[in-house]
């Protein structure tokens, strides 16, 4: 409003003096420079930087954290009260989100609203997002970038912020047994609960992939896996046919497909055609081996193929099976009508299988 006075005062001023085409070009002036002010240009957004792992001290943990199990009542008070500090601390940063009828997590890593997701949650690049922290506050956004390979996503809230987030971390010190805390929205964003917290351990440490005993179920999908200092180290990928089988990516990951996940989008992406999901018609689960066969459905696929339960798939199309969900999403990423080279052991014998995949039948997995 002051604006508006001070332009119809230099109109006053113009016609005084006797000119009114002065007056015509100061209005037009002035009311350009009053409806820009009063209308912002769209925000543009810079390529963000690969986010650097929060320095922390390593010593800085309680001696209960040190130990294979609790061995006193002190170590559980130590434990309680160090996860009740650290849900506090990172909570307010892990989002639901929303992409049409879809959902999954995800967390902020810095206050102008970078979201890291995994990246079959994200669906494809510059898909409108909706936010929603655990307060209930909401915010939109978009996706920006995805790499299939490593599973890894990236979001970004539009709306102003700043906005709550997390650092992250790294992996170079963990170890097996470490403790670590899974946030997420299994099932979605539900204002009648609290954010779903999971304390568990490390169990598995590999190349693209990070097991915990922490139990992730869907909707969890794109939420951290945190150690103990409030660090982000993975991202939920991936639960098998066991609840206790549960997979996140690295936070590695993340640094390493991190050009691909900021790539410029020109021109906009379209949406991917919907396609109709491969069925197999077998389950799948970890052993000491790696990947084994857990269930084979009768008149499927892999019953046609000659495989049996027990079997332990070794590669698929020459590429190495470490953890079941890797077949998973083996599979999840192949098509109707594709054939799979398997290299399978059974017993002391190594196999060559080829199961050639149908269309997903109604009322099956």
């Amino acid at each position: 409003m002051v604006k508006h006075h001070t332009v119809t005062l230099m109109c006053v001023l113009q016609l005084l003096r006797g000119g009114p085409a002065r007056c015509l070009l100061a209005f037009a002036l002035s009311a350009s420079a009053w409806l820009a002010h009063a209308q912002p240009a769209a925000p543009v957004f810079a390529r963000p930087a690969v986010p650097i792992p929060a320095l922390v001290n390593l010593k800085d943990l309680p001696a209960a954290f040190s130990k294979p199990a609790p061995t006193s009542l002190t170590d559980l008070r130590q434990i309680q009260e160090r996860v009740a500090a650290l849900v506090s601390q990172v909570s307010p940063a892990v989002v639901a989100v929303e992409l049409g009828h879809s959902s999954g997590s995800g967390v902020v890593i810095s206050s102008d609203g970078l979201v890291l997701t995994a990246g079959h949650v994200g669906i494809w690049a510059g898909h409108p997002v909706k936010f929603t922290f655990p307060n209930g506050k909401t915010a939109r956004g978009n996706t920006v970038g995805l790499d299939e390979d490593a599973d890894t996503g990236l979001m970004r809230i539009t709306d102003p912020g700043p906005w709550p987030h997390v650092g992250v971390g790294e992996l170079k010190h963990a170890r097996l047994g470490d403790w670590a805390l899974a946030l997420g929205n299994p099932g979605g964003f539900d204002a009648k609960r609290s954010l779903v917290v999971r304390l568990g351990r490390i169990i598995r440490l590999m190349p693209g992939v990070v097991q915990t005993d922490c139990t992730i179920y869907p909707g969890d999908s794109g939420g951290p896996l945190f150690d103990m200092y409030g660090r982000v180290i993975g991202i939920h990928t991936a639960i098998a046919s066991s609840t206790t089988e549960n997979f996140h990516v690295p936070i590695t990951e993340f640094f390493d497909t991190w050009n691909d996940l900021t790539a410029p989008l020109s021109p906009p992406p379209k949406p991917p055609p919907v396609r109709p999901q491969a069925y197999c018609g077998l389950s799948v689960v970890d052993d000491a081996v790696g990947c084994r066969l857990s269930k084979i459905e009768k008149n499927s696929p892999a019953s046609k193929a000659n495989l049996r339960e027990g079997d332990h798939v070794l590669k698929v199309d020459g590429r190495r099976i470490e953890v079941s969900a890797s077949f998973e999403r083996w599979l999840a990423e192949s098509e109707p009508g594709d054939t799979l080279q398997l290299e399978i052991k059974r017993g002391s014998k190594n196999l060559q299988v080829q199961i050639k995949l149908q269309t997903q039948p109604r009322g099956t997995k």
